[in-house]
């Protein structure tokens, strides 16, 4: 049986309407046969090796593990180093507003540094913030502090909850 295909007059879209039932028509006569063996398969028998005995190895003795692991301290990018810096200036001067905007800008670039929020939280503390001073800090207490910068970070902590 064939079918009669003007290609010129159809588009690229309608070609699979007209081959998908000529393939269709060329599949259904065809008889598929498996071919089985007579009789049953032979078997095919596997031994199971004996079990192995484990041998008892005496426990590496560990080191009882501390609250706090030492981890790699935070680095900061050299941007944010830099706005710190420029924040430490505006500090000196006594221009607090200033070094608040810097350093939120450095957060911006370095937002898991906690001497970024140390610096941060002193400044709203010098501006008579407490309650922003003590948000700050717990923040930079959660972000991998070094010793020293934890015992700033907690002694700032302090001074925040006094003046509240």
């Amino acid at each position: 049986m064939t079918i009669p295909v003007r290609v010129e007059s159809m588009n690229y879209k309608n070609i699979y309407l007209v081959l998908l039932p000529a393939l269709l028509l060329t599949g259904c006569g065809t008889k598929y046969t498996v071919e089985r063996p007579e009789g049953n398969p032979p078997v095919r028998v596997i031994e199971t090796p004996e079990p192995i005995e484990p041998v008892e190895q005496p426990r590496p003795r560990i080191a009882p593990t501390t609250i706090n692991p030492p981890v790699e301290a935070v680095q900061s990018l050299p941007a944010a180093v830099a706005l710190r810096d420029q924040a430490a200036v505006a500090t000196s001067a006594n221009d607090h507003p200033r070094a608040i905007g810097l350093l939120e800008r450095a957060l911006r670039i370095s937002p898991n540094d906690p001497q970024t929020f140390y610096e941060l939280a002193l400044n709203h503390l010098a501006m008579q913030q407490p309650q922003q001073a003590l948000q700050l800090a717990r923040r930079g207490l959660t972000l991998n502090p070094t010793t020293a910068q934890r015992q700033a970070l907690e002694r700032l902590t302090a001074r925040s909850q006094s003046m509240l």
